[in-house]
């Protein structure tokens, strides 16, 4: 059950991450923030607990900033 749970958080992480960088506008900092995002789930894929999400939310801040 704990996996099921945590693959669904780690699915809507995702989402929100793609949705976040959808806000900026369509350039080279789109590819590298949507690579870097990648990079990251795959180099974290066999972490156990969601402490990343506060990670996360600095880089959201930033991706509000470059959408601006």
């Amino acid at each position: 059950m704990t996996q099921f749970l945590q693959r669904q958080r780690a699915l809507a992480l995702w989402r929100e991450i793609v949705r976040a960088t959808n806000k900026i506008p369509a350039s080279t900092t789109r590819n590298e923030m949507r690579r870097f995002a990648r990079d990251e789930f795959l180099r974290n894929k066999d972490v156990t607990d969601l402490t990343g999400k506060t990670e996360f939310d600095s880089m959201k801040r930033y991706i509000d900033e470059q959408a601006r």
